[in-house]
């Protein structure tokens, strides 16, 4: 599962830099390169793009430093409390992934690429948190090469 545990880490790298991005550019940084037919303004100056006045990116950003404390965290130290965690993180991402999916589709009728990147991403470390729970590292350090 050590194979796992690193495309985890690509995954929460990539999520990282997405949400970076996307909080960078929420704070002024610019625009958002959006490409052929845009959609990406819309989507993040929209109603929806904040919860409590606190951006989504910005919370994406935090998810992303979390989802990174985890993976990064060294496979001698990897415990099942860090998989539950990981899985509970990544779940509730994807839920939240799945709302903001749902409403780019029907109710601002926008998409923004970063965000369908970021619903990707959080579905893909969903997966490797559950491939992780079920054969944690540990039980495979045995297994790799010294």
């Amino acid at each position: 599962m050590i194979g796992i545990l690193w495309i985890a880490r690509a995954l929460a790298l990539i999520g990282f830099l997405d949400a970076t991005y996307l909080t960078a550019t929420h704070y002024g940084a610019g625009s958002l390169a959006c490409g052929p037919g845009g959609g990406c303004d819309a989507v993040t100056t929209s109603q929806y793009a904040t919860v409590a006045g606190v951006p989504i990116a910005l919370l994406g950003l935090i998810y992303y430093m979390v989802v990174n404390l985890i993976v990064w965290t060294p496979v001698s130290g990897w415990n099942r409390g860090l998989g539950i965690a990981f899985v509970a993180i990544t779940g509730i991402a994807v839920t939240a992934s799945a709302v903001f999916v749902y409403l780019q589709a029907v109710v601002i009728d926008a998409w923004c690429r970063y965000c369908l990147v970021s619903a990707g991403v959080s579905l893909g470390l969903l997966l490797t948190a559950l491939a992780l729970h079920r054969n944690p590292p540990q039980e495979n350090l045995a297994d790799e090469p010294v």
